[in-house]
Order: C-alpha cells, then sequence, then structure tokens
C-alpha cells in the first residue's frame, strides 16, 4: 500500500504516534549507544544513531525528540553506566542541528550554513570534552588507562602476525605520546570526528525522502501504477503472461478477461495455478507477456484505489489495537466510521482489543475492516474465508457483496469453494499446469486403496501420548488488559488417536495448539508428552502452523525441508522422498518457497515436519487454501499415517470430510471444553 502522512498539529500532548516514532527511535539509538560504549574503539559507530535522530528532528516537534533522548538515556545509563546518556547527547545534538537546518530546505546557502553549524557545534563539543576530562580527574586516568589496555591487547595480535611485529612494537611508545599531550589529542579528534558525523549525516539525510511530501511504498518490484487520476476499474487482459525470473515456464497465461467496476468475479483453479500471480498483476505488476489496460492509476492502498486482503492477514495487520489499525495509513483528513467498519465485519466492540490476542479469523476480519475504510474501487480478495468458521464465512460473503453495492466496488474473490464461486457475477478457472509441480491424482507414497475408519486397536490398550491437566492460559497475565483464553482443560491423547479440536474463531483453538507443541507454556495446569511437560521436549510434537507462509524459513523447497526434518543437504534422497509424501514432484526442490502457492508452502511445511518423524503431529486449519484434489489426498496421506501409528490432532474450525483422519471431536467454546461431539455446520455440540 502506499501510505501519505499528514501533517499534524505542532501543539499540544504527545499523540500516540508520536510517542510510537519516539519509542522506537530511542530503542535503536539507545542499541547503538550501548555497542559504542561496550566494544572497544567503536566511537565512529556514534554516526549510525546521529541519523535517526537527525531524521527525527526534521520530521517532529522538539517535544518528541526530547521525549527520545529522555527515554534513550535512562535505557542506556541502565545498561552501561553514564558513557551511554554521552553517546546519546552526542547523537542528539549532532541529529538536531542537521534536521532542524534541513527542515529550512535546500540549496548552496543552507548547506554553507551546515558547515558552519558543524564547525561551530565540533569545536563546542571539544572544548566541553576537554574541560570536562581536566576537572574530573578520575575520569580522565579511567579513559586513558582504558586507550592503553586497548592498544596493548592490539599490538600483542599484531606482534603475533608474521609481518606485523615491528608495527605492533610500535604502538606502545606511540601511545605513550598521545596520553603525555592528550589534550590536543582530544581536541583533534573531537573535531574531527564530529565534523565527519556531521557531513556524513546530513548527505543521508538529504537522500531520505521528505516527510510532509514523499510517501512510503511498499508495492510489488517493478509495479506499473499507471497513468492519471485513481481509476483502477475498468481493467482489460489480453493474453496476459507471467513468468517468475529463473522458471522456465509460465506462472500464469494467457489470460484474456475483464474487470468492470462494481463487478464480483470468482476466481478458481488448482493450487499453483496462479491466482496468487493474477492478485500480483491486479496490484500493478507488470506482466512479462501480453498487456493490461486501466482507465487510470492502481491506487494500491490509497482511498478510492485498489485494495488487497491476503490470504495470511499477520503480514497486514499493523496496529497494536483493532481501531487504530482500522485507519493506519490514511490521511488525518479521511473520516471513517470505526464502529460501522468492524460491524461490517463481525468485529463489534473489539476497538480496544489488543492484536495480538486475535485469533486467525478474527485477523482476517481485521484485514477485511481495513481494505473496506478505504472504499476502494478495486477489492482483491486471497482465500480470505479459509481461516474463518462457517458462521463467519457467510458474514464476510454477506459483507462482500454489501460493499459491492455500497461503494460501486468491483470484487475479485479467489476461492476454492464451489459454493463461494458460485455467488459471483462470473468465474474465471485457471487452469494452471500441475504436472510441472504436483501429482494430478495420487501422493507418491499412497497406494490406490480404500482406508478404514477404525483406529488401530482399542483406546484402553494404547499408551497415553499427550494428557492435558487443568490447562489454562491467560493473556496479558498480570495488566489492566489482561484476558482468558483457556480454561480448565483436560484430556488426554492416546498413541495413534486422530484428534478434531473445534469451534468457533476466538474460541482458543490456536493457543491449546501452541501450548500442546511445547511452543506456549501454560498459565496454569500442566501439559504432558509421556508423562514428562511439553515444554521441555520441543520438537517431539510438531505443529503446522495456521499460516504456513510464516512457518517457511528456507529459501527454497529443498532447504527449508532439510532444516524443518534436521537433513543433511546432500540427502537429496530423503528430501526427495519427503516432498514426493505429500504429493509435489522433484521438480520443486530448488524452487524458491516466495514462488510457491500458499496450498503448496502447507504441504512444504508438512513434508519438513514428517520427516523428522514427530511422535504427535498437530495440525493448525491443515485444509486452508487446498482445492478438493489436494485435501482428498493429504487426507488420505494423513489417515495413512495414523493408521501405521501417528498421533494426530486436527485443529479446525471446518470438519467436513476429516471423519475418517479424527475419530474423535472436542468441542472448544469460549475457551470452555463444552463435549466431545459435533454435529452442525456451526461446530454446536450435539
Amino acid at each position: 500500500m502506499t501510505i501519505t502522512p499528514a501533517r499534524r498539529d505542532r501543539t499540544g500532548a504527545l499523540s500516540p504516534g508520536e510517542v510510537a516514532r519516539a519509542a522506537v527511535t530511542a530503542a535503536l539509538c539507545s542499541a547503538i549507544a550501548v555497542t559504542t560504549v561496550a566494544l572497544p574503539f567503536a566511537f565512529g559507530l556514534t554516526i549510525l544513531g546521529v541519523v535517526p535522530m537527525a531524521l527525527l528532528a526534521r520530521r517532529e516537534r522538539m517535544r518528541v525528540v526530547v521525549a527520545t533522548v529522555v527515554a534513550a538515556s535512562i535505557l542506556t545509563f541502565l545498561g552501561v553506566g553514564l558513557g551511554g546518556p554521552c553517546v546519546i547527547a552526542v547523537c542528539a545534538y549532532m541529529g538536531v542541528l542537521i534536521g532542524r537546518l534541513q527542515r529550512r530546505g535546500e540549496g548552496i546557502l543552507t548547506t554553507l550554513t551546515a558547515f558552519a553549524v558543524s564547525l561551530a557545534a565540533s569545536t563546542v563539543f571539544a572544548v566541553a570534552l576537554t574541560g570536562l576530562l581536566t576537572a574530573l580527574a578520575d575520569l580522565r586516568h579511567l579513559v586513558l588507562d582504558a586507550i592503553t589496555v586497548y592498544t596493548g591487547g592490539l599490538a600483542s595480535v599484531m606482534s603475533a602476525i608474521p609481518g606485523l611485529g615491528t608495527a605492533g612494537a610500535a604502538i606502545a611508545p606511540f601511545t605513550e605520546t598521545l596520553i603525555e599531550n592528550w589534550q590536543i589529542v582530544v581536541i583533534t579528534a573531537s573535531m574531527l570526528g564530529t565534523s565527519a558525523m556531521a557531513a556524513i549525516g546530513w548527505w543521508t539525510l538529504k537522500r531520505l525522502p521528505d516527510h510532509e511530501t514523499a510517501t512510503v511504498r511498499l508495492e510489488p518490484d517493478n509495479a506499473d501504477e499507471g497513468a492519471g487520476p485513481i481509476a483502477p476499474t475498468p481493467l482489460v487482459m489480453h493474453a496476459v503472461r507471467y513468468r517468475y525470473p529463473g522458471a522456465d515456464h509460465d506462472a500464469l497465461g494467457p489470460l484474456t478477461a475483464t474487470i468492470d467496476r462494481g463487478e464480483r468475479v470468482a476466481v478458481t483453479g488448482a493450487n499453483g495455478s496462479g491466482k496468487t500471480t493474477l492478485l500480483r498483476l491486479l496490484a500493478g505488476q507488470k506482466p512479462t507477456g501480453g498487456t493490461i489496460g486501466r482507465a487510470g492509476a492502481v491506487g494500491l492502498g490509497r482511498c478510492g484505489g485498489t485494495a488487497i486482503v491476503m490470504q495470511h492477514p499477520e503480514s497486514q495487520v499493523l496496529g497494536t489495537r483493532v481501531a487504530d489499525d482500522v485507519i493506519w495509513g490514511l490521511p488525518a483528513d479521511v473520516d471513517v466510521d470505526i464502529d460501522d467498519i468492524l460491524d461490517q465485519v463481525g468485529m463489534a466492540g473489539f476497538g480496544d482489543r489488543d492484536t495480538t490476542a486475535l485469533s486467525g479469523g478474527e485477523l482476517q476480519r481485521l484485514a477485511i475492516g481495513a481494505a473496506l475504510a478505504r472504499r476502494p474501487q478495486l477489492l482483491v480478495a486471497d482465500e480470505i474465508t479459509s481461516m474463518v468458521d462457517q458462521p463467519g464465512r457467510e458474514e464476510l460473503l454477506r459483507t462482500l457483496r454489501e460493499v459491492t453495492e455500497r461503494y460501486d466496488t468491483a470484487l475479485v474473490h479467489i476461492t476454492h469453494y464451489d459454493t463461494e464461486a458460485s455467488a459471483a457475477d462470473r468465474t474465471i478457472t485457471l487452469p494452471g499446469a500441475r504436472p510441472r509441480g504436483e501429482h494430478p491424482q495420487e501422493f507418491s507414497t499412497l497406494p490406490n486403496t480404500p482406508v478404514t475408519d477404525a483406529a488401530p486397536g482399542d483406546p484402553s490398550t494404547r499408551s497415553v501420548v499427550l494428557e492435558l491437566r487443568s490447562v489454562g492460559y491467560e493473556y496479558g497475565l498480570g495488566t489492566p488488559w489482561q484476558s482468558s483464553a483457556l480454561r480448565d482443560i483436560t484430556f488426554s491423547v492416546h498413541q495413534g488417536d486422530g484428534l478434531l479440536i473445534h469451534g468457533l474463531n476466538g474460541s482458543g483453538k490456536s493457543t491449546l495448539a501452541w501450548i500442546m507443541a511445547g511452543l506456549t507454556e501454560p498459565t496454569s495446569g500442566q501439559c504432558l508428552l509421556a508423562g514428562a511437560p511439553v515444554a521441555d521436549q520441543v520438537g517431539k510434537v510438531a505443529l503446522s502452523f495456521q499460516a504456513a507462509r510464516l512457518q517457511a524459513m528456507g529459501n527454497t523447497v529443498a532447504t527449508e525441508i532439510a532444516e524443518t526434518a534436521g537433513l543433511d543437504f546432500d540427502d537429496q534422497t530423503r528430501i526427495g522422498e519427503a516432498v514426493g509424501s505429500v504429493g509435489l514432484d522433484a521438480s520443486l526442490l530448488h524452487r524458491p518457497i516466495r514462488h510457491l502457492s500458499g496450498g503448496q508452502i502447507r504441504r512444504v511445511v508438512l513434508a519438513g515436519l514428517l520427516a523428522r518423524r514427530p511422535r504427535v503431529l498437530i495440525l493448525d486449519e491443515p485444509l486452508a487454501g487446498l482445492d478438493s484434489t489436494s485435501t482428498h489426498e493429504l487426507l488420505r496421506l494423513l489417515t495413512r499415517l495414523r493408521h501405521d501409528g501417528l498421533t494426530i490432532v486436527v485443529i479446525s474450525h471446518d470438519f467436513s470430510g476429516l471423519e475418517a483422519l479424527c475419530t474423535r471431536a472436542l468441542h472448544l467454546r469460549h475457551g470452555d471444553l463444552t463435549t466431545p461431539m459435533v454435529n452442525n455446520q456451526e461446530g454446536q455440540p450435539r
């Protein structure tokens, strides 16, 4: 999106945004100051703190700078003593001079003024430092002794290196000469150092965009913003193709289609067919073939332009409060009825909630709300219902329909659900090229034979693998924002079990999954794996995250599987077996993760987890983003693994088709375990 900051009132108390900017700058400068004091001969790093201070001084009013300096000084004093605030003082002094001068504009006069001021500042600093060291004898001896120790260590290292012994031996007498004339050295070094910092800071700051006129762009590389006023629709695509760099085939196309204003268009296709690539093109990415014509500029993230709601909303939520995130990046003169927006997406009363405590489905609704706040002409929704329960799904679809009617917005809805596609005015089906990267029918390790529903053996004869005893979890424990996510959860999971834990969004499912995997410790009760706390055995319970893209850390498919499974990168046989076990072809092994679809990434993550041979596999919304064929084959694989003895726990709001994999179910409702059986689409107990 494009964020255009508005001018702020220069008087009054600090706004939340100003406090946030002061806190971030203080933290950055504190880290630089601590490093400068802790490392020998690292005073030159002070320049790294001058630039953010100068940027803050150029953009903000002085009380913001003062708040930053006070906070940073306190932090550094607690960390490294008096040296920390001294470095902060230098950064602030030089930063304010540079930043305030650049607020007056550019030109030769301003540059000459900057040079004169920096020379005067360096002189003042040099005299002040010399006077301080003269008056404080103990501090002077400490500084000079430290220099002696540092140079002595450097001399010893150089003496041990062939060819540098002579230079190392000359360091000691040279250091003695400097210490004897320390006043001249301090004045000269201070003037040269501060002048250099001022010059470098001035040069760097001139190359940063001006706060009041520039925009921060988060658009795709090689983006085509279009000409004229913002008008992303009507849009005409003719023979459009797109090929990612280094790929040997097109990820999309050729595609010819039109999107008119106010039209609802569904986009369907198998995993890897190019749906996400199409989203990038609609957002302004230039095609590698064919043409895209628009009435005007794309206006990505701007009012009346193009809004994108991603499959994984975690990457879009920026505000710490729900209400702040809805209007994040909007100009101050844009009037937004936050309560109405939240009510539209089913989050009425959530305005003051902390975004870090929201469930995946709630984050998705929030991302949609932030998009609606911009009243876009084109809204692109990428699998937005995949993480939402059935009631929420129906509510979101109803909201999308109302948006197209209320704002005359064109909607492009990327979906795997036929019922959702049928509600659109028309559907674009992308054929894709599955044979290049996926098996079209069968997962490579599974025989084409039916699977029974029975679990392996009588539960009473199988050992308990995972046990939860009165588990509870409180977010923000001990703070005014404390909220309960789980209460008194007690159940056991036996070897070879297939357990479904379901419930509406916000019921605590994902929190429970992280506790069962040992990644989060309960605030009350115990979660045990084979009788010992699972938090002490991280890795033995594998967890597939709800947002698979956030879990994939490798650059390529092969590195992701190898790193997750702990395999040797040269063990191509086992890596190939792992990728084949989830229905992906070996030709994808060297494909960058960023070039995969959401469904493909989900299976790559699963391949790495299975290759670790965990005792328990927890799958948080495993079917999200998968097409029907991939869903069927993944369930066949998981069912076969369970019958071979793997214990599987599925966390999901959607339990359609999970009957063969999960022989029993637990229902969560507002953090409480209510009943072991499910009946209807809302996930209500029998």
